[in-house]
């Protein structure tokens, strides 16, 4: 029996200089894209949500001028600061921030052109991220790029999205890139993928939501473990108290201390 590859960004072949000290958990698939869809973009500012080892970071920072990232752990900023000089690094949660930092960067006379939404992986999480990002009155043409759409709960909170209220929105594609099923070893749970959403400055008509692994995503979730575990999601905050007093690491641990 075949042995199921751990990460399936591997082997990746491309011009870009990959730092390999830097953990990208990405596809090999949407590596591809990123790289492709900045190196046209060439953003004036971007902004990320969502930081962890610095993988993707790396792609947005090489084609953007200015670059905020922005992760509730410190650890990005203290492990990756002194790699990325055009890089300004926020300690918080992103819905605390956004509205302000899209403020700020209006006033300070940037141009933002891109966002990668790739932080907190449930669905309220990824529904109220990209609700900010859309709420605002962006002045400029945006690329929203969302990780992670193939899985069931963060595709929902894009789903959640009245689009259609929204007249500035050109396109929008959940599966731009298609995720996984049985992602890197982790069993029977669907991951990865690429979600992106066009802003347009100019007035729209109502925007039609794509899904063109619709069928796809379907039959996988049928035989995933999602079926049970997203109907369990209540009982996580129990577990991790049970994984505290034990002493035990939780696997979401090392999105907060990567030493460990």
């Amino acid at each position: 029996m075949t042995e199921i590859n751990k990460d399936n960004g591997l082997p990746f072949i491309s011009s870009f200089r990959v730092n390999t000290d830097l953990v990208w958990q990405m596809s090999r698939s949407e590596k591809y894209a990123l790289i492709g869809l900045l190196e046209h973009l060439k953003p004036n500012c971007s902004v990320e949500i969502g930081t962890y080892q610095g993988g993707s970071l790396q792609v947005i920072s090489e084609f953007s001028e200015k670059v905020y990232s922005i992760d509730i752990s410190p650890e990005p900023k203290r492990t990756l600061q002194p790699l990325f000089d055009n890089v300004e690094f926020i300690v918080d949660q992103s819905v605390n921030v956004l509205h302000d930092l899209f403020k700020n960067i209006e006033e300070a006379g940037e141009k933002l052109n891109f966002v990668l939404v790739d932080g907190d992986h449930s669905r309220k999480g990824v529904h109220d991220d990209l609700k900010m990002i859309l709420d605002y009155p962006h002045k400029n043409d945006l690329v929203i790029l969302m990780h992670d759409s193939y899985n069931p709960q963060c595709r929902k909170g894009m789903k959640d999205i009245d689009y259609s209220s929204y007249d500035n929105i050109e396109y929008v594609e959940l599966d731009y890139i298609t995720g996984s099923f049985w992602h890197n070893g982790n069993n029977r749970e669907m991951w990865g993928g690429l979600a992106l959403i066009k802003v347009s400055g100019n007035q729209n008509t109502p925007t039609e939501v794509n899904e063109s692994a619709r069928n796809s995503f379907k039959v996988a979730q049928l035989h995933s473990i999602h079926i049970i575990k997203d109907k369990l999601r209540f009982l996580s905050p129990i577990k991790k108290r049970i994984y505290k007093k034990l002493k035990m690491r939780h696997k979401a641990d090392k999105y907060f201390d990567f030493e460990k």
